[in-house]
């Protein structure tokens, strides 16, 4: 049995059963839209704003948006399922759902079918854990089947304290990576016969947060207040490519609408969602963000009640669901002082049902083979082994300086040395996994997590392996300085565990807390001494970007000692070390982990020691550190100044890491092949070129590669274009040395189409140069000529 941890516990329960299957909606041999019109007809009219209300009215009470009168159970809207399952229970026997890399880890990835791998894993644990009838932590609201999640809100900017849970900063990798999570967690893996096989949606999806939304509370704004001024043509071009490809391509059943506004519409009264379900094909349900539809009224001024607030989302703005209590108080007056109408109503009830019969909740349980999942699909050792693999894959290796004491390259390391494992990251547990996350061990607590201290002793039995905390990650104070530097006096490597915190990691233990407490935890307001302008995490954006604390000096003091050194790092949005990359006697081996996860200690030793040899590339740029004192956060418009992102930047300070960079322990090169045909393209023809790219592992051992085809215009045709943007990437796993791989490419002109000035998609005539290139060194190039008059 689940061990239930919460106050109250249900199994999740399906509407047509005995005395009730009567009903045309429970006839599943009828079409599915007559179906739910003919449910929606039932419906009193009184009980609808409940309906459309995220977690119901009152939920204290257990009778969320039930219709017992039609047989209907009560259903709960909103379970944030980022990067794994929230659930607050474990299995009888201690297995607690997977806590995979966070987001930005995984796009580092650059692996579309991990990331599909990862999804199915959590929706298959979330649809076990719905079957169960588990509960989230607070004992009051249920765990449903529409997931919160994923993030896909563009790293426009490093200081943004969601950075952790969105990923890149490039639109298509972000959209690719979300339509590959989009059809793990609706579709499953397609790789295990009854989740390829089922006709029904495994968990929903709710992409999130649309739209432009990258700002908590910077410069006198709060995401409730800012509002986004931005061209068209950018909103077509970066900000929305993310959204418009899980819905096109595999078919995402939901979106969240974001707190700020664009333009001067508040993004949940704004119709450009309403408009995506004709340009895009949307055909799932829109909520709100907590509270977003409170805040058209009072936070954005845009209306002047509640009522005209409520109407203006709905009918305007085609947000289904509040997450809030606006719609329960305030919908039915504005129906009846016709702002909006019960058909309006109707509609959203319409979207909102419609998803939970794709979840088959409403047909018998025989024919859906997700209701067999239960206990023995959570936790389970496949999982596990994906989630160490996830995170092995998502590290990258910045640079693997020569030894000045061994001549090689620091890494990988040898076992039988002196190691000492030093850092405010170096024995972190919470620390390695992002914030809103299901339970991790039995207990509540992290004790299950293995450290990088732990696990860099576990691979080296043979030798000592010394720890030091040195500093605290974001607090000022030297006094463990003394005790670290005579661990790295001692040892023959070093391990230095750096970076940032997340405000729910940090916080623990420190804010009058349990340290098995918070999983989500805001920040508190940044002052002189408590370090928060370094901690990222929701509703607070950090103000600097560069190592916190003490680090820098830390690192300093190490590196002086002229020990081979390991420097990694985790952090959601980039940290400036370029003091350390570009140290002048001893430049250390340094390793970006971003938050790995569950398994990340293990991961990380096991590529530290060259067990694995799999690594991942930077999904976004890394600045120095002065770039936070020059750039505004309220400056949307990456193309302004000297731009932002690789596709915009400008400047003639060299970025201290640039995006797709990443090095591996063995050396990777590119061959394109000639298309048939040449390579020549037209406006006016849908034909394609397929280029065939082989990838040759010329290094001494097998490694995994990614590689990626960023294009830019030789002649460009359109305002305002990119200098460069992605268009493909693939990555290849166990390549062994001396082989070869060959992946083709499709490149069609619609893969070359910009956003003109309207922010209207053209295809413009000209050249276009076609690179393909892994981040270390390896490049093929070739020049595409797109003919034929200028088309929209």
């Amino acid at each position: 049995m689940f061990l239930a941890l919460g106050a109250c516990s249900q199994p999740g329960l399906k509407a047509c059963g005995a005395g009730f299957d009567h009903f045309p909606f429970c006839n599943h041999s009828l079409p599915l839209d007559q179906r739910v019109w003919d449910l929606v007809s039932r419906i009193d009219d009184s009980v609808k704003p409940n309906l459309l209300t995220a977690r119901g009215h009152r939920m204290h009470t257990g009778g969320r948006q039930a219709l017992p009168k039609l047989g209907v159970p009560s259903y709960y809207w909103g379970s944030n399922c980022l990067h794994s399952s929230m659930f607050a229970n474990c299995t009888t026997d201690g297995r607690c759902s997977q806590s995979f890399p966070s987001n930005t880890a995984w796009a580092a990835t650059f692996d579309r079918r991990l990331m599909r791998q990862m999804a199915a894993v959590v929706g298959r644990e979330t649809r076990a854990g719905w079957n169960l009838g588990s509960w989230l932590d607070d004992g009051l609201n249920g765990a449903g089947l529409d997931c919160w999640g994923p993030v896909l809100n563009m790293n426009r900017d490093p200081r943004w304290g969601r950075n952790g849970e969105g990923g890149a900063e490039d639109p298509y990798l972000m959209g690719q990576l979300g339509t590959a999570w989009t059809r793990g967690l609706q579709q499953g893996d397609p790789e295990i016969a009854r989740e390829a096989a089922s006709q029904y949606t495994l968990v929903a999806v709710t992409l999130k947060h649309f739209d432009a939304n990258s700002l908590e509370d910077s410069d006198g704004f709060t995401r409730h207040t800012v509002d986004v001024n931005v061209s068209r043509q950018l909103l077509t071009d970066y900000y929305w490519p993310a959204f418009r490809a899980p819905i096109r391509e595999a078919g995402a059943l939901g979106v969240m609408c974001s707190y700020n506004a664009v333009n001067g519409l508040p993004a949940c009264a704004s119709p450009v969602m309403k408009a995506a379900r004709e340009a895009w094909g949307f055909q799932g349900y829109v909520t709100s963000d907590t509270d977003s539809v409170a805040d058209v009224w009072r936070a954005h001024r845009y209306k002047r009640t509640a009522e005209e607030a409520s109407c203006v989302a709905l009918r305007e703005g085609g947000t289904d669901v509040d997450s809030g209590n606006t719609y329960y108080h305030s919908l039915l007056s504005g129906v009846r002082s016709g702002r909006c109408s019960i058909s309006d109503v109707d509609r959203a009830l319409f979207n909102t049902f419609r998803v939970r019969f794709k979840l088959g909740l409403f047909d018998p349980k025989a024919g859906n083979p997700y209701w067999q999942l239960g206990e023995a699909d959570i936790g389970t050792a496949a999982s596990r082994a994906l989630n160490r693999h996830a995170a092995a894959a998502s590290l990258v290796l910045l640079q693997n300086p020569t030894s000045r004491r061994g001549g090689g390259p620091i890494l990988p390391l040898a076992p039988g040395k002196r190691i000492a494992v030093l850092g405010p990251h170096a024995n972190a547990t919470r620390a390695l996994i992002q914030v809103d996350t299901g339970k991790v061990c039995a207990s509540g607590g992290f004790e299950c997590v293995t450290s990088p201290l732990a696990a860099l002793a576990d691979r080296n039995p043979d030798a000592g392996t010394a720890y030091a905390e040195g500093c605290d990650v974001i607090l000022m104070g030297r006094q463990g300085f003394s005790a670290a530097l005579a661990a790295a006096e001692a040892a023959e490597v070093v391990v230095l565990g750096l970076g940032g915190t997340s405000c729910g990691s940090w916080g623990a233990g420190r804010w009058g807390k349990r340290d098995n407490a918070p999983r989500h935890l805001h920040c508190r307001p940044a002052n002189a001494t408590n370090g928060m302008q370094w901690a990222e995490g929701e509703a607070h954006d950090r103000t600097s970007i560069d190592l916190p604390g003490e680090q820098h000096a830390l690192a300093a003091a190490v590196l002086a000692l002229n020990k081979p050194t390991v420097l990694f790092l985790l952090n959601g949005g980039m940290v400036s070390v370029a003091e350390e990359l570009r140290h002048a006697i001893n430049p250390p081996a340094v390793v970006e982990a971003f938050y790995p996860g569950a398994e990340g200690g293990e991961a990380l030793a096991d590529a530290l020691f060259g067990r694995t040899n799999r690594w991942g590339k930077m999904p976004y740029s890394v600045y120095t550190a002065d770039w936070a004192k020059t750039n505004s956060m309220l400056d949307h418009d990456v193309q302004h100044g000297l731009g932002r992102t690789y596709r915009y930047y400008r400047g003639s300070v060299p970025l201290v890491t640039p995006f797709g960079h990443g090095l591996s322990y063995t050396t990777f090169e590119l061959a394109i092949g000639e298309p048939r045909g040449g390579w020549t393209l037209s406006t006016a023809s849908a034909t394609a070129l397929h280029v065939s790219v082989v990838l040759t592992n010329v290094g001494p051992r097998e490694g995994d590669e990614a590689y990626f085809a960023p294009l830019s215009l030789a002649a460009p045709g359109v305002p305002n274009h990119p200098i460069k943007a992605l268009w493909g990437f693939e990555r290849v796993s166990d390549l062994g040395s001396g082989e070869s791989a060959t992946v083709t490419f499709s490149l069609g002109a619609r893969d070359l189409q910009l956003s003109d000035l309207n922010g209207d998609l053209v295809l413009a005539p000209g050249k276009y140069n076609v690179t393909f290139e892994n981040g270390a060194g390896a490049v093929a190039a070739r020049t595409v000529t797109l003919t034929g008059e200028r088309r929209n």
